[in-house]
């Protein structure tokens, strides 16, 4: 089946592609490279909600649609601790409340994906700062917050893990883990989103890794394992292709590299290239196994 594929905005901004600053030239580049898609910031208390507006007019003229919003959890990206799983109630809170306003914003967009993760301000590696009990704890508690306010507004909410030297060291680093957290849980709202960059380092085969987490896989962040475009680093994508086709996924995978290298188009350009080739040798083959199975 041909994939759907999307940019997360945020990522190109770093290398100088602001959809905020300059919305037409940076998404009629993604439009004409080939990209369905756009995976939009959430910022309800920091991006005018005027500006908002006027970009996602933008995608939609260039029949870009929005799969997914982006939380901002990282210090880098937040400017702020936003910590679900913090020790301090009063942080914790403000995460949650982060979420929910996140939430309301994407329920009057169509419901597109919104995407958490645990990343603390501050990461602490090997040792996290805080008990790994307490952190587990607390952040059951959060998604739980996040899940039930997410399920009366019809909003499907994805859990990102995040490596072990950018979030905790030891809890929610590996889909693995951040499947448990969903089954436990147990709200149809409630899903994964599995960046490949962070699966390297922690999940082993992501082959594997998709199948385990299977239909609760709602998005997906493309890079490879150099946080670079497809191609350019170890990942088999050819064999995570067959993986997704495997476990039914239909959803959007969304170009996430980070800082974008040589430069954000040229990024771009090869990302999709490289993917669409993929999937034009998958196809050949298929169509040369049915041949051979129909002669035989």
């Amino acid at each position: 089946m041909a994939r759907k594929y999307s940019v997360v905005l945020v990522a190109m901004s770093i290398g100088g592609g602001d959809v905020w600053k300059d919305p037409d030239l940076v998404l009629e580049t993604i439009a004409g490279l080939g990209y369905d898609g756009v995976d939009f910031d959430s910022e309800p208390d920091r991006i005018d909600p005027r500006r908002f507006e006027e970009v996602t007019k933008v995608a939609e003229s260039l029949g870009l649609k929005i799969p997914a919003l982006v939380g901002a959890w990282g210090g880098w990206h937040a400017g702020e601790d936003r910590d679900l799983a913090a020790a301090d109630e009063a942080v914790r809170a403000h995460a949650v409340t982060y979420a929910k306003k996140c939430i309301d914003q994407a329920a009057g967009m169509g419901s597109p994906v919104y995407e958490i993760a645990l990343a603390p301000r501050n990461p602490s590696y090997p040792f996290p700062s805080v008990p790994l009990e307490i952190v587990k704890q607390n952040f059951l508690k959060s998604a739980r917050e996040i899940a039930a306010y997410a399920s009366e507004r019809r909003v499907p909410v994805a859990i990102e893990p995040i490596n072990r030297f950018e979030g905790y060291a030891g809890f929610l680093n590996s889909a693995l883990e951040a499947t448990e957290v969903v089954e436990r849980i147990g709200s149809d709202y409630l899903g994964v989103l599995v960046d490949f960059f962070h699966a390297n380092i922690e999940d082993g085969p992501i082959a594997e890794a998709l199948t385990r987490v299977g239909k609760k896989l709602m998005h997906v962040h493309l890079a490879d394992s150099n946080r670079q475009a497809p191609g350019t680093g170890h990942l088999d994508f050819s064999q995570i292709l067959r993986a997704l086709e495997a476990i039914g996924y239909q959803g959007y995978l969304s170009v996430d590299c980070c800082p974008p290298q040589p430069d954000w188009r040229t990024l771009l350009k090869t990302s999709i290239d490289y993917m669409k080739m993929l999937e034009r040798e998958a196809a050949s083959r298929a169509k040369e196994k049915a041949s051979t199975s129909y002669r035989a």
